[in-house]
């Protein structure tokens, strides 16, 4: 049988999702879990995550002979990887051909030009070459089904949903962004948009912003209750321990500059 399950990680401890001999990665410690519970297959992504990204939609595939379901790999996987919805799939399933991916970045709010930020926006949607938002140049052109920006409390929150993605595109888009809001025109905006006639550069945003938030496909998967009540306790500790953190050191700041 063949099963596609989805998991949700913090990326924060890992080298990325993509197995690499003695690092630890996502894939490696699922590997490692499998194993555990006596199944010699080797997970395919969905797609792969830089170091420190993290994701809630994540989609894995692999081959079992015996029925499995989220409850029983959470079990032997570790505390920063959860997987909370499963189904069986045909045997020439592959989990790369879905029909969007979802991301989300999420950044402090620095002052910036909220509204000539959203105006960007409108330029992203539709099919385009990213190249100028692309790790070395390579590859480009995908379509962008919806964008949005909005404000939450100190931060601001990016989501996008296209076909795929490049190498990086979502953090360059983001930099991209950040500059607009500090004084880039919206011409500039729309130049990087057309890597034929004009090419710049921009650094990604940092990782440790970037989820992958959901991969859509065809059909739905099957909710693990118990997979998911485990994901919602993983996700309210891991808030309150950071939300002190922030809270406490936004506080000496304010105290620092007053």
């Amino acid at each position: 049988m063949k099963y596609a399950f989805k998991i949700a990680y913090f990326g924060e401890n890992f080298f990325g999702s993509q197995y690499q001999p003695n690092l630890r990665t996502v894939e490696g410690e699922i590997r490692r879990a499998l194993l555990e519970l006596g199944i010699n297959s080797k997970p395919r992504f969905a797609g792969r995550t830089d170091r420190g990204v993290s994701a809630l939609g994540q989609v894995i595939v692999f081959e079992s002979e015996s029925r499995l379901k989220p409850r029983i790999l959470n079990s032997v996987l570790p505390s920063d990887i959860t997987t909370w919805a499963y189904r069986e799939v045909e045997v020439g399933f592959d989990p790369r051909k879905a029909k969007s991916r979802i991301y989300s970045y999420i950044f402090l709010n620095e002052n910036y030009d909220f509204e000539m930020m959203t105006r960007a926006l409108d330029f992203l949607k539709g099919s385009h070459d990213f190249s100028n938002f692309t790790r070395r140049w390579e590859g480009g052109k995908r379509e962008i089904f919806d964008v949005n920006l909005f404000k939450d409390g100190d931060f601001i929150i990016f989501e996008i949903e296209g076909n795929a993605f490049t190498w990086n595109m979502v953090r360059c888009i983001v930099t991209a962004l950040k500059l607009v809001g500090r004084g880039k025109s919206l011409e500039w905006f729309k130049k990087m948009l057309k890597p034929e006639e004009y090419r710049e550069r921009v650094p990604p945003s940092q990782p440790e912003g970037l989820l992958l938030k959901d991969i859509k496909y065809d059909f739905s998967f099957e909710i693990d209750e118990i997979g998911l009540r485990l994901l919602n306790l993983r996700l309210k500790k891991k808030l309150s321990f950071h939300g002190v953190i922030y809270k406490l050191l936004s506080l000496e700041f304010k105290t620092l500059n007053s």
